[in-house]
């Protein structure tokens, strides 16, 4: 099939039909290394997998929850609001929580933006976000500072919509309306990556046997010619290894192929997964990558590191586009991931913790129960003070003598 090519003046190219459905939904990439590198195809690569589950279950995972500010300063779970369960549990008819989060997670990590429509109810609230598939919508500025988002999907145009009509998370932005495609910044990276492994792969077809020239003496015909190649096309494959190469006339078999250790596709593979997760903002450790200098205190202090300066972000993305898109960005709520499980040591150093709260009169010890998930207990809300410590205004003068 040929796309357009007399149309510009310029001559047709042939394209398969998965090239002419990338590019009519979006999704076409360039060419690194002598691959395609488009979102659909960077997925195949498991360190971009990888560095895109983690931060997406990063997102998914942790419990969202709304709250809603009380007189003195004070919070309480705002459980008696549809949009409660709309982002706790339930976003859509179709998917829970956690895959809504997670799958928009991916479309903002992969494509830089993830949007979902806003579906209202009679009392113009929202009972739904429906997400769209990337390449399936786009955002265009109308004026100055006025956007409108159009969706189509496979039955037609969905339509056009106002900002206030859609749920928009994005990844890193040049332009306040648009966001930058991260498989396009990284693409290099995710370029070399596939050329290694397809290059591995085509060695391992081969049965790890290099190419070579087989040379005799004098000169042979076309049709000798023709009938060698064949029987050495034969003789070769994995499924010949380790059978015996029988020569004649004097001939000899010279290796012009590069085995993997010099190509040093080892080495060339990890320098590849920490260039991808460099690009993603992810510790490599967190994608089952590591040397042999890391250590248990080490890779604690990594787990601790990933929850601040890769997820923290994207929290504070989500939190805050739910308060300014879904709650009312003026009034009392607001939503928040719970990651306390995230930031839980040993037993023992939670153990000593909870004792130096508690008998500090920091926390009372039913506050401790509810960081552990347990139910209050009866007087476990009384405070403890220490016997030797007292505030000022307590402090009674010694009596004159």
């Amino acid at each position: 099939m040929k796309l357009f090519g007399n149309l510009f003046g310029r001559k047709a190219t042939q394209l398969t039909y998965d090239q002419i459905a990338d590019r009519l939904d979006g999704m076409s990439g360039g060419v690194v290394a002598g691959v395609a590198v488009t979102e659909k195809t960077a997925l195949e690569v498991s360190t971009v997998l990888a560095c895109v589950k983690v931060i997406a279950d990063g997102v998914a995972t942790p419990e969202l929850k709304v709250f809603r500010e009380k007189a003195g300063g004070t919070r309480e779970l705002a459980t008696n609001i549809p949009e409660y369960r709309l982002l706790n549990r339930r976003p859509n008819e179709w998917q829970t929580s956690f895959e809504w989060r997670r799958q928009m997670t991916i479309h903002a990590a992969l494509t830089g933006a993830g949007l979902s429509l806003k579906v209202r109810g009679s009392n113009n609230r929202v009972r739904e976000l429906i997400p769209v598939q990337p390449g399936q919508w786009d955002v265009r500025k109308v004026s100055r500072y006025e956007v409108r988002y159009r969706c189509w999907d496979e039955f037609g145009l969905i339509g056009e919509f106002a900002p206030d009509d859609v749920f928009v998370i994005n990844g890193v932005q040049w332009d306040w309306a648009k966001s930058l495609n991260a498989v396009a910044l990284a693409r290099s990276a995710i370029g070399l990556a596939m050329a290694t492994e397809r290059s591995q792969q085509s060695m391992h077809a081969n049965g790890l046997r290099p190419s070579g020239t087989y040379s005799v003496e004098g000169n042979l015909t076309p049709e000798q010619h023709d009938r060698l190649t064949t029987w050495l096309k034969n003789k070769g494959g994995p499924e010949n290894a380790g059978t015996p190469l029988v020569l004649d006339r004097s001939a000899k078999w010279l290796n012009t192929g590069m085995s993997g250790v010099d190509a040093q596709h080892v080495e060339t593979r990890r320098l590849q997964i920490e260039e991808i997760c460099r690009g993603y903002g992810v510790f490599p450790i967190m994608v089952g990558h590591s040397d042999k200098s890391s250590t248990f205190a080490s890779s604690e202090a990594f787990f601790a590191a990933h929850l601040i300066h890769t997820l923290a972000p994207w929290h504070r993305a989500w939190t805050q586009r739910m308060d300014e898109m879904l709650l009312d960005g003026a009034g009392p709520l607001w939503a928040e991931f719970d990651t306390r499980y995230m930031r839980m040591g040993s037993m023992a150093d939670r153990a000593q913790y909870a004792r130096t709260m508690v008998e500090m009169g920091l926390l009372s010890p039913n506050e401790w129960r509810d960081e552990e998930g347990r139910d209050p207990r009866e007087g476990g809300n009384e405070y403890l003070r220490p016997m030797n410590m007292a505030a000022g205004s307590d402090t009674q003068p010694a009596p004159a003598e």
